[in-house]
């Protein structure tokens, strides 16, 4: 199930994440969407428990995504669990 995280950011629109099977989804303020496999639960864990109000977003993101070259789909498809 995916939780949409309300944390602001300059660069990040919307993010959701799927703890369960770690899958993020990103739309960034230009508009393009992306969805992430194989995201490590332990990232998701601290973007969902952080309770600082200086967390930044797009570093979470730089980090645990776009610099570990995870697998990536264009947009957000529909996701089968079977």
């Amino acid at each position: 199930m995916f939780v949409t995280c309300h944390l602001c950011s300059s660069a990040i629109r919307q993010l959701n994440v799927d703890e369960d099977n770690g899958i993020a989804q990103v739309e960034f303020i230009n508009g393009r969407k992306y969805t992430y496999f194989d995201v490590a639960i332990d990232a998701i864990t601290e973007l969902l428990d952080t309770k600082d109000s200086q967390f930044s977003v797009g570093k979470w993101v730089n980090k645990n995504l776009l610099r570990t070259k995870k697998e990536f789909k264009p947009g957000w498809p529909v996701i089968n669990y079977d």
